[in-house]
């Protein structure tokens, strides 16, 4: 019976791990995901704030 009990604890000790692991998967992958988006947003806004001024740059050569 001692037996029993063990190897039922070590399987509740296994899947408690898995769990755990899973658990700690999904949040790594959540975080890295809102960062490379954070990043791609900082990306675009660099792009675009560029490019407007390059646009203002362009016309205000143009019209002198």
């Amino acid at each position: 019976m001692l037996a029993l009990q063990a190897a039922s604890q070590n399987v509740e000790s296994i899947r408690t791990a898995i769990v755990a692991f899973a658990v700690i998967a999904v949040l790594f992958w959540r975080v890295l995901l809102k960062l490379v988006l954070v990043i791609v947003a900082i990306v675009l806004i660099v792009l675009l704030t560029s490019g407007a001024v390059l646009l203002y740059e362009g016309m205000h050569h143009a019209v002198r």
